[in-house]
């Protein structure tokens, strides 16, 4: 059964139907030659992750209970067997699910919009999920010491690597100046990420409009906060970018700032994973 499944998926076959897969005509033989249709949807139908019969009192303390412990084996897995790169991304992954789920979300800019929402980081180099944590919302989530939950996501998920001298890049949902501060002076990391505008620590100077593709940097002794406007002839848009990486106002090959060239580069590590668990899973 799990040989058709990682075969369905290299097939890009994930999608069809059963009637599809096992259709003599246009389905691949082996799908037939493993087993039949009615044996292969059986034991879909039986497949179970946990005890039923204590499941209840479990769910009680924990929405995730009926697949907590083969999701926590995965991930231990995931840790154990791969060394990351000097780069991460930490970023969310909307995983398609119209099922009955307490936890289920609705985001309506994203290509699936109904799913479950889980919080991953990912080498960016090779793009291998390290660490993942399901959001099973605000109330169940609830950091300590008034951390935004950007906070906490990121610390949690980066935990293995405190002390290496990683770099973490993240989207503006995470990317906060006391984050950035708590990994660079109490966990060993840098972090690079775009930071929203109506963020109280971000100066107004920072904020105000400017020449088409002009920059500002402000510096402090352990950040630095970019202010670039886009001269792109279809939209001129303020990027804002924090970074405990970058101390210096550098100009890559492409004329942007070296933090936005180097954010560019590393902040795919979760949507290339996405995009390929999509097409594969």
């Amino acid at each position: 059964m799990l040989g058709i499944f990682i075969f369905s998926g290299g097939q890009k076959d994930n999608h069809l139907s059963t009637k599809e897969m096992w259709n003599p005509s246009t389905g691949a033989p082996v799908y037939r030659a493993a087993m039949s249709e009615g044996r292969f949807s059986f034991l879909l139908a039986c497949l179970r992750f946990d005890d039923p019969d204590t499941r209840q009192e479990r769910q009680a303390m924990d929405k995730f209970a009926p697949i907590r412990k083969i999701w926590d084996i995965f991930i231990d897995n995931c840790k154990k067997l791969y060394v990351p790169g000097e780069n991460i991304t930490v970023d969310k992954q909307l995983l398609a699910f119209r099922g009955r789920c307490p936890f289920r979300m609705y985001i309506p800019n994203k290509p699936a919009k109904y799913g479950i929402k889980l919080v991953l980081a990912n080498d960016v180099h090779s793009k291998y999920l390290l660490e993942g944590i399901p959001y099973l919302g605000k109330q169940v989530t609830q950091p300590q010491g008034g951390q935004s939950l950007g906070h906490y996501f990121t610390k949690e998920l980066t935990k293995q690597y405190h002390q290496t001298n990683r770099n973490v890049t993240t989207d503006n949902w995470f990317t906060s100046v006391p984050l950035a501060i708590d990994l660079l002076e109490i966990c060993g990391m840098t972090l690079v990420g775009t930071v929203k505008a109506n963020k109280r620590e971000i100066p107004h100077v920072m904020k105000e409009n400017r020449t088409p593709g002009s920059s500002a940097f402000l510096f402090t002794k352990e950040l630095t906060l970019l202010s670039f406007l886009s001269d792109a002839a279809s939209k001129k848009k303020l990027v804002l970018l924090l970074s405990s990486m970058h101390t210096q106002p550098s100009i890559g090959p492409t004329h942007k700032p070296e933090v936005i060239e180097f954010y560019n580069q590393t902040k795919g590590g979760v949507d290339t994973f996405d995009q390929m668990c999509a097409q594969y899973g």
